[in-house]
This record gives structure tokens, C-alpha cells and sequence, in this order.
């Protein structure tokens, strides 16, 4: 794969429909992503598949509307009668499900109605509970839309068994403790609706966010705990003693508290072994998301209760299926509870994109342990160049030798904030930007500008943002397997010319 290139607008890597990033060359193209830009947009027919509704899935929809004369109506696919009817009690009246295909429903709402239409297309973003390309595609070859699959490799065996025992043996758990997801927040969706169902059974109801979250993961802890719940946030990780005190404070009250560990995109680690011992001592559930590093590379499950991560990142090494997954540590107090509940809420993967991703796992250790090699090098680089104000990387992050599996902390993230300009420099660098991580080709993305771009571009939330410790202008790389010195000449080239800004 020529990886080291600029790559076009809404150019998607690798060269499949499938493919879960598609590029965003320059800062006017990110923007105008962001502000629904129709010469982003129209050029964009895929990208990750939370946010960007796929072709082959639009192509469907407008099937099933036609067939059902549904003109005037916006819809959306959601896989799972579970699914649908979680979405419809928490929207609703106003909305109707209708299952257009064996357990593929179709909700839809009056498109003239835009907060409804919001709110639909949010929560299929939030839960992950959309169908993937790979299941559109053949429901439009069942339908004669389409004539044949995309061309790939995948497993011919049982996938889903292969899957779960290789997690298991990463994870450090029995292969019946490891529940496979539609997507990485579907596993965290899941593992949050297990644990609120079974703490409101105990009358707990707050809830702590530790650090910074994903996008995803803090909208649904802010938009979808219930009347009398509560969620707080401490974003200072390394203030051990403020947060233990802060737990034991809340006493029979915590219901859990929910980290990522390492954090993205700042890679921090919080001592988490302690926070996790007063969290149980309190009678708390523990979540935690180390998706940034990836379980190849940190061993979290003894401090947890749920472990919640996406597969699309490191597991799925190509950058072209979207999973995820959770394990329920089996030493928790709460096993039993928490078993139940995560099974009943999950969208499980559909058949296709297991076999894509048991064919890949049997890839990604080997192209993992160069990518870790990689990084360390890359951030030895950076951080003596005078364009690089900032290196954010696990060998820099304190605690990191607490959760990490190799004798040296690993993973392929590095985050940069720069002394000259972000716009000269990401217009400029050859390589292909977009959302997401842990590929096997080296990625680059303006993280905060494509997760929280109503923060970057008002006074008060790029406040926030310094008040939490984070640059608006960060650069987020993920570190590839290509030949090492390629890499560097990428990044030594474009910033070299925005050295003279420094």
C-alpha cells in the first residue's frame, strides 16, 4: 500500500467501500466537514460510519422508503428489535419502527420535523446501533440493487468463536467473560446500560467521569442517565488524592466511575489501581475504555468491572470494519449482574465483518509490535524538532508502566501540539487524515477540530479547553507500519516548513 502520499478529498484507505476513514486533506476541507460544506459533503459517500452514513446504506434506505411509500420521511437502519425499541423508548412519540428485513428495522420520523430528525441520527451515532456496510451490501444484492461482494479476505471458520478466544487470551479472561459489538460504542453503550440497570436496582445514582472521553462516551453519560441520577467530572487524572476523596465522599451513592485509560487524545494514566480498590470499597462499578493504546498493549480487567473497547482500532488493522467489544472482569462482585445485563443491550456484529476481522487479527500482533516500535521512534524525533511545542505519547505519560503489557509502554498514538501554524502544517503533510487510529498505515487527524468542533470555535469553549489541559490546535498521529525512516522524512518535510513560523 502506498500509504506515504496526499490522498484527495473524501478519498477513502484502503481502496474498499468498506473502508472506515475517508481523507479530509486540508483545514478548509475539515471545517467544511464540520459545517456540512456541500462540496465536502457531496464528495464524501463514505467515512466513519457513525457520522457519515455510508452509500450502500443510503442506497438501501431509499429502497425500503420507496417500498414502503414513505415520502417526506427521514429514517434511519437499526440493527436489532432490542435496538429499535430501546431507540424508540428513548425518543418517543413521534417516530415509527418498521422491520423492513429479518431483524434490520427501519425508524423513521416527518423529515420536516429537524429536532427529531436530530435526535434519531444522534442516537443511531451515540449507541452504534446502525447496520454496517457489509450487511447493506447484501441486503442490496438480495434486492437486486447490487451484483456482487467486494473481493476480500476473511476467515472461513467460525468467526465469532475465533474472535472471542483471541480476546480472551489478550484480555486475560475466559473466552464466555468477551461479548463482540456491533462497534466500540455499542460495547460502551452496553456496558453503560448494564451498569445503570443494575446500581438504580441498588438506589445508586451518581455517576464520575474521570478525565476527558471520547465524544461519544461522555454524550451518553451526559444525555442518557436518568431523572435523579447525576454525573460529575473530574478531568485532573493525576490529583489521586482529590478523586479518592471525592469517591469516598459519595459512599453509598456511586454508581461507577467511567475511564478511559490510557485517555484520548492526551494519553494520560490515572493511578488506577487505587481509584479502582476505593471505587470497590464503596460498592462502585468501574468501566474502563484503554481502546487509545489498544488491549494488545495495556492490561486493565483486573481494575474493572466492565472493560469496553473498539476493534476497529488495532484489532481490525486495515482500517476497514467496524467493532467493538466488552469483557466483564470475572472477579467482580458484580459478575453475575453485569453478564446478564451486557447481553441484553449489545447489537452483536454482523456475520461478514467477524470473518473480515478474525482474518485481520491473525495480522495485527506482528504489524502492532512495529507500529509500537514506530511510535517510540517518532516520538524520540519529535521531541527534540523546534517545530513540536508539546509530545503527548505513552513513554511520556506518567503511570503508564502500570497498565502496560510490554516491558516498555507501547502504542501507536502520539498527539502534538505545535509552535507554528496547524493549517501550513496539516494542509501540507503527506499522509491521510481522518478520524480514527490504530491502522496499520500512519493517520493523522486535527482531533478536538473533528470531535468537539462547537468548542474550537467559540471563545468560551476554547477556554474550556485550556481550563482541561488541551490544545484546540492538537494534532493526533497514529503511527503506522510502514518503513520507519519513510515516516520520519513525512513529518521532518512538513514541519521543517512550518519551522519558520516557530
Amino acid at each position: 500500500m502506498n500509504s506515504l502520499r496526499h490522498f484527495a478529498l473524501g478519498e477513502p484507505f484502503p481502496a474498499s467501500p468498506h473502508a472506515v476513514i475517508s481523507c479530509l486533506p486540508t483545514m478548509a476541507d475539515v471545517c467544511g466537514y464540520e459545517e456540512h460544506d456541500p462540496r465536502v459533503m457531496d464528495v464524501m459517500k463514505s467515512g466513519y460510519p457513525r457520522f457519515v452514513v455510508h452509500e450502500f446504506v443510503q442506497q438501501l434506505i431509499g429502497f425500503y422508503a420507496d417500498r414502503e411509500s414513505l415520502a417526506g420521511r427521514y429514517a434511519r437502519l437499526v440493527s436489532g428489535r432490542r435496538a429499535a425499541n430501546d431507540m424508540l423508548e428513548w425518543l418517543g412519540e413521534g417516530f415509527v419502527k418498521l422491520e423492513v428485513d429479518e431483524s434490520v428495522y427501519l425508524i423513521h420520523c416527518d423529515a420536516s420535523d429537524e429536532q427529531r430528525s436530530h435526535d434519531v441520527r444522534k442516537f443511531v451515532q451515540h449507541t452504534g446501533c446502525g447496520i454496517s456496510s457489509r450487511q447493506a451490501e447484501d441486503l442490496l444484492i438480495l434486492h437486486g440493487l447490487r451484483e456482487k461482494r467486494f473481493a476480500e479476505e476473511s476467515f472461513a471458520g467460525n468467526a465469532l468463536s475465533e474472535v472471542e478466544a483471541k480476546l480472551a487470551k489478550q484480555i486475560g479472561c475466559r473466552q464466555s467473560d468477551v461479548l463482540v459489538c456491533a462497534s466500540g460504542m455499542n460495547a460502551f453503550y452496553a456496558s453503560f446500560r448494564a451498569i445503570q440497570e443494575f446500581q438504580q436496582s441498588r438506589k445508586r445514582t451518581a455517576w464520575v467521569q474521570l478525565g476527558w472521553l471520547y465524544l461519544d462516551s461522555g454524550k451518553i453519560l451526559a444525555q442518557y442517565l436518568s431523572e435523579g441520577e447525576s454525573l460529575e467530572c473530574i478531568y485532573d487524572v493525576f490529583d489521586v488524592d482529590a478523586v479518592l476523596a471525592r469517591i469516598h465522599e459519595l459512599g453509598d451513592s456511586l454508581a461507577a466511575v467511567v475511564v478511559e485509560c490510557p485517555s484520548n487524545p492526551l494519553i494520560q494514566v490515572c493511578e488506577l489501581r487505587r481509584i479502582a480498590t476505593a471505587v470497590r470499597e464503596q460498592g462502585g462499578a468501574m468501566l474502563v475504555d484503554p481502546t487509545i493504546a489498544s488491549v494488545y498493549n495495556t492490561d486493565v480487567l483486573a481494575s474493572t468491572d466492565i472493560l469496553t473497547t473498539s476493534l476497529t482500532k488495532y484489532a481490525a488493522i486495515e482500517g476497514d470494519v467496524m467493532i467493538g467489544a466488552l469483557a466483564v472482569n470475572p472477579d467482580s462482585p458484580f459478575y453475575g449482574d453485569l453478564v446478564l445485563r451486557t447481553s441484553s443491550f449489545h447489537v452483536p456484529p454482523y456475520a461478514r465483518d467477524l470473518a473480515r476481522l478474525a482474518y485481520e487479527m491473525e495480522l495485527a500482533p506482528a504489524i502492532i509490535e512495529k507500529m509500537n516500535a514506530n511510535a517510540a521512534k517518532l516520538c524520540a524525533y519529535l521531541r527534540q524538532h523546534k517545530a513540536v511545542k508539546k509530545i503527548y505519547c505513552a513513554g511520556c505519560s506518567e503511570h503508564f508502566e502500570e497498565v502496560s503489557r510490554q516491558d516498555v509502554p507501547a502504542g501507536a498514538v502520539i498527539s502534538i501540539e505545535l509552535e507554528g501554524d496547524i493549517g501550513k502544517f496539516y494542509d501540507s503533510v503527506r499522509l491521510m487524515k481522518g478520524p480514527s487510529f490504530g491502522t496499520c498505515y500512519t493517520l493523522l487527524c486535527p482531533f478536538m477540530y473533528l470531535a468537539h468542533y462547537d468548542l474550537v470555535t467559540s471563545e468560551d469553549g476554547r477556554a474550556f479547553l485550556k481550563s482541561v489541559g488541551i490544545d484546540p490546535e492538537l494534532i493526533r498521529i497514529s503511527v503506522g507500519g510502514e518503513p520507519y525512516e519513510q515516516i520520519e522524512a513525512v513529518f521532518a518535510e512538513a514541519l521543517d516548513s512550518n519551522s519558520g513560523d516557530c
